[in-house]
């Protein structure tokens, strides 16, 4: 009988260490082009995930398979949420990913996936803002956790603010953020009110857990894009109405939005595409316009992720 080894594990900290942005960037840019124009050459193959609940434990079990033909790559995300972790000292959501041979289906890494899914993540959000910004002199950050400081790593990295700023419903998320960016140089700066740190930006990020409206269209200037990226009790309580009927809204994908998105028909809103639709020359990029990604994330994501991250394993190991 052949004799196997076991599958390599890469923690958190391996893992940042060997995610690089400019790559990440280029393959999450190519893969949400896939997405929307999946030809069999560029084969996605992402189901709904699956969401079950672990009865008695307030605990909640997430699965998000996927595989891409381009990549050769195959990969599961399992997310475990639960809050009741707090009161014992551990994060309340967990995200394990696990990599495939494509050939044989032997699991062949085994990773945690924390800064795997704040990266891909805020390298989605760059792509979306590469085809929809309309200016780069002030980014504006609603959130202080894992999603704010990636969005700033990523934003700044590719298209250099003159100056970022940090909101937080706790200001002293805000000021920790901000003094550990001060500490490299960037311009961030923390703000204890919102519509403060959202006038005249030119691209926001908002990453919160709201459960209500934080940005408000009556804040915000023409031409602004905005990546929406929180979660809470649906995947559009961070907006007000306003804003909404005034802005263009892609999203990564269509058949997750019908979903995860259904209540923005309930306001009579319209997500008019995906971005890979603007990618591929769909839809023209709608400049001078409020625009709007909403980023639900998608599996195949976190699969060419994982995958890069094993072929730069590879790399620095041979």
């Amino acid at each position: 009988m052949e004799e196997t080894s076991p599958p390599l594990y890469l923690n958190n900290e391996t893992v940042k260490q060997l995610l690089d942005w400019d790559k990440l960037v280029c393959v999450i840019e190519r893969v949400m082009k896939a997405v929307s124009n999946p030809d069999d050459s560029n084969m996605v193959v992402q189901p709904p995930r699956t969401i079950m609940p672990v009865p008695e434990k307030d605990g909640v079990l997430l699965s998000m398979p996927g595989y891409s033909k381009a990549d050769d790559a195959l990969a599961c995300k399992l997310v475990t949420a639960f809050p009741r972790n707090k009161q014992k000292g551990i994060p309340s959501i967990i995200a394990t990913v696990l990599l495939f041979d494509a050939e044989t289906g032997k699991v062949s890494v085994v990773m945690e996936g924390t800064e795997l899914t704040a990266w891909r993540t805020a390298a989605a959000s760059v792509v979306a803002t590469k085809y929809m910004h309309n200016g780069t002199d002030v980014l504006a950050v609603l959130g202080s956790g894992a999603q704010a400081r990636s969005h700033i790593q990523a934003l700044d990295h590719f298209f250099h603010f003159k100056e970022i700023r940090v909101w937080n419903h706790r200001f002293e998320g805000a000021e920790k953020l901000a003094k550990e960016y001060k500490k490299y140089g960037k311009p961030v700066t923390a703000y204890e009110n919102a519509e403060k740190c959202v006038r005249n930006a030119d691209v926001i990020v908002t990453a919160t857990f709201a459960d209500s409206p934080i940005l408000k269209g009556q804040w915000i200037k023409p031409g602004v894009h905005i990546n929406a990226v929180g979660a809470g009790v649906n995947h559009h309580s961070e907006l007000d109405t306003d804003l909404y009927k005034a802005a263009s809204i892609f999203t990564d994908s269509m058949s997750a939005a019908k979903v995860e998105l259904h209540g923005l028909a309930n306001i009579e809103v319209t997500i008019q595409g995906e971005i890979g639709d603007i990618i591929q020359g769909k839809y023209p990029a709608p400049r001078g316009k409020i625009t709007v990604f909403h980023s639900l994330g998608m599996a195949v994501e976190d699969v060419v992720t994982a995958k890069l991250v094993y072929e730069e394993y590879k790399n620095r190991n041979a």
